[in-house]
């Protein structure tokens, strides 16, 4: 897999059938922020793709998406459970979003990290059965 994995906005975007001032001011950035990163002028940062994966997750999901439990999913360990914040405090749901959770016991403290393990991952898969749009490198 592509060790620099980028999200495609422009594709969330048309998902979710919204212009990009509409976009920008969910996600909270500028319009020109939204502009660049469709125009291949520069790549989302971390904040940005985050927010647009949980606007698409909350749309094919709705009030369901909390229901969603990774745990349960991947079947972790009594220990596994233990060990991790996300089980502790319940968000289950948004694992892929928390930053320095332990998942199958490795610990993902970045975002690059956390998208490479995410992305291949069959909870993350359940919620965006559709997958990730991501931008391809130019040939």
């Amino acid at each position: 897999m592509n060790s620099e994995l980028i999200i495609d906005l422009k594709v969330i975007r048309k998902d979710l059938d919204l212009n990009q001032s509409e976009l920008a001011a969910l996600i909270g950035v500028s319009e020109r922020t939204i502009q660049s990163c469709e125009q291949g002028w520069r790549n989302p940062g971390q904040s940005v793709e985050k927010a647009a994966l949980l606007l698409m997750m909350a749309r094919r999901h709705g009030a369901d998406l909390e229901k969603h439990r990774c745990w349960d999913s991947i079947n972790c360990t009594d220990e596994e459970r233990a060990n991790c914040l996300v089980h502790q405090s319940h968000l289950g749901h948004v694992c892929w979003l928390l930053s320095g959770n332990l998942c199958r016991s490795r610990n993902l403290r970045t975002w690059d990290d956390k998208k490479q393990a995410c992305f291949e991952c069959t909870f993350f898969q359940e919620l965006l059965p559709d997958g990730v749009p991501l931008l391809t490198p130019d040939a």
